[in-house]
């Protein structure tokens, strides 16, 4: 029944959204308050106090309790991008007096050259988890990231920020797929361990201002910090199997978009760089090449794909 509910819930509200925000707001403020609740006599004092009120008054309660979860959820998936750059710690490279965004980013840099210094497969591990040593990030999710995102500008030339909008309208459908649920993994994980996090900080605030036990509090604080560290940890095997789509995603299909632009295709590496330059100077600023469209007959587009 709990199933057959669900799914016809997720046929009007996206599956997405249903997982990755709606539910876990939906819960954050009864896990807060659930450890306070057990102490004493007061969770049977809230049961007799709800059961005194009227219909009226409890799907009231209901309705606006759903409400505000439904709104915060809405706040929390139009920020998922803002949580991603959080947890790859994008925010701590803003503040220039950090001493601990820093330091965090020169011990990255000294475990990259460790890796490179001592590992047989040092080209491996450096191009699945760090970029360049001067775009190190103070995170090791951040680092994940940034080597997938700067992958297609260090082998070919091309910002992937910039072309991914378009390039993603020429990927396969099953491709498209495969990446929604990959960044859909990475998000889950990073909500559930932002979630866990507000539910350390959470329950001793409630315990001090409901005058509960200080120390069920601080368990409640402990818990939460391990548990939203351990999915920070998963997050970045998440990370890692996201990179490798975005990687696939550009090699496997940036011909495709090419084909859109009627460029002629290149003849080795070193041209596909210039075209590729030439390609994000006309995106950003207008530039103009001296580009010669290929004709209708000679582009090759994938029958799946709209034009």
């Amino acid at each position: 029944m709990i199933e057959g509910l669900f799914d016809r819930a997720a046929s009007i509200f996206e599956r997405r959204f249903l997982k990755n925000a709606f539910l876990p707001v939906l819960l954050l403020g009864p896990a807060v308050a659930a450890p306070i609740l057990m102490q004493g006599d007061r969770l049977s004092a809230l049961v007799s106090w709800w059961n005194a009120q009227s219909l009226t008054v409890q799907f009231i309660a209901l309705a606006g309790y759903f409400t505000i979860s439904w709104f915060g959820a809405a706040i929390v998936s139009s920020q998922w991008r803002n949580i991603i750059r959080l947890y790859e710690g994008y925010p701590l490279t803003r503040l220039p007096t950090f001493f601990f965004a820093r330091q965090a980013e020169e011990r990255h840099r000294a475990a990259r050259r460790r890796i490179i210094d001592s590992s047989v497969n040092a080209d491996l591990a450096v191009y699945r988890v760090y970029p360049d040593e001067q775009h190190v990030l103070p995170t090791r999710l951040g680092n994940v990231l940034r080597a997938a995102e700067l992958y297609p500008m260090r082998r070919y030339g091309a910002d992937l920020i910039i072309v991914w909008s378009r390039l993603y309208y020429v990927l396969p459908r099953d491709m498209i797929d495969d990446v929604e649920d990959a960044r859909a993994t990475l998000e889950f994980s990073l909500v559930l361990s932002l979630w866990f996090a507000a539910f350390g900080f959470g329950g001793p605030l409630v315990a001090y201002t409901t005058g509960s036990s200080m120390s069920v509090g601080f368990l409640c604080f402990f818990g939460g910090i391990l548990l939203a560290y351990l999915l920070y940890l998963s997050a970045i095997s998440a990370a890692t199997e996201y990179g490798e789509h975005l990687r696939s995603a550009f090699e496997l299909h940036r011909f495709d978009l090419l084909a859109r632009y009627r460029l002629p295709f290149p003849n080795n590496l070193q041209e596909e760089r210039a075209q590729w330059r030439h390609l994000m100077s006309f995106i950003v600023s207008g530039a103009e090449p001296n580009w010669r469209y290929i004709s209708n007959d000679a582009v090759a587009f994938d029958d799946r794909q709209p034009l």
